[in-house]
């Protein structure tokens, strides 16, 4: 969405049920301001455990995306993007990390371990009915408003043996997880030569080894649900900013 003349900004979502919606709302805020934005939808099921290491992942968003580009990831969306700006620097003219990216999540249990957990997590995470969804979503969100509704409707849930439930799949979710794991953001720092820009969560910790220009919210984790405006404001006056290529 937005003018395709406009700077392209290619967005990964965190790792949730609904994150492949975060855009639904924001997404045509950005486009307002001359952004094109361009929303990836992480894979279901590429069939294999190390296909969803950072790295693998970071090489289906180059295979696929403009040839100059600006990366903006939300959480798990930050760990692929620094893998991503390290391994193309001649692709990647800047990064935004949406509280994610800047600090390592090491794991102690290993990638089947964590796997089991994330299922019997996601066994326990079911209603009855959808209104019982909905009253457990509007519960949650800190300020409910009806523009939110299509990141937590059929696309995100659906109806399996009388219970309304995650699509999501658990096991992948898993996989990403222990990925993040594996292959460390900030193994990937040391190598980013493009600007960054770091939003963090009222609560998200500072980083130790990441140069970026760094903004603190007064929101949870997920900045484009408890402030839209103040976080598409800051990306786009730092996009604004950036060199003009040629």
């Amino acid at each position: 969405m937005g003018p395709v003349e406009g700077p392209a900004l290619v967005f990964w979502p965190g790792l949730n049920p609904w994150g492949a919606l975060q855009l639904v709302e924001v997404g045509p805020l950005l486009a307002e301001r001359g952004i094109h934005v361009l929303a990836c939808e992480p894979p279901l099921d590429l069939g294999a455990p190390d296909a969803y290491l950072p790295t693998r992942l970071a090489q289906l968003i180059a295979d696929s995306a403009p040839e100059r580009f600006v990366f903006m990831g939300h959480s798990w969306g930050g760990s692929i993007g620094v893998h991503l700006a390290a391994r193309h620097p001649d692709r990647v003219g800047g990064l935004v990390l949406l509280d994610g990216g800047h600090v390592d999540f090491p794991s102690e249990q290993s990638r089947d371990e964590l796997a089991a957990r994330f299922e019997a997590d996601q066994a326990g995470f079911a209603f009855d009915s959808w209104d019982d969804w909905w009253v457990w979503v509007r519960t949650r969100v800190s300020s409910w408003r009806p523009s939110l509704e299509p990141r937590y409707g059929e696309a995100a849930m659906h109806e399996v043996d009388g219970q309304v439930v995650p699509r999501a799949s658990a096991r992948v979710a898993a996989w990403a997880r222990w990925g993040v794991h594996a292959e460390p953001p900030t193994s990937a720092h040391p190598c980013i030569e493009c600007p960054v820009l770091l939003l963090l969560s009222r609560s998200g910790e500072e980083p130790a080894s990441l140069q970026a220009e760094i903004h603190r919210l007064d929101a949870g984790h997920d900045l484009f649900e408890d402030a839209p405006h103040e976080t598409v404001r800051l990306v786009a006056e730092w996009l604004a900013r950036l060199p003009r290529e040629g």
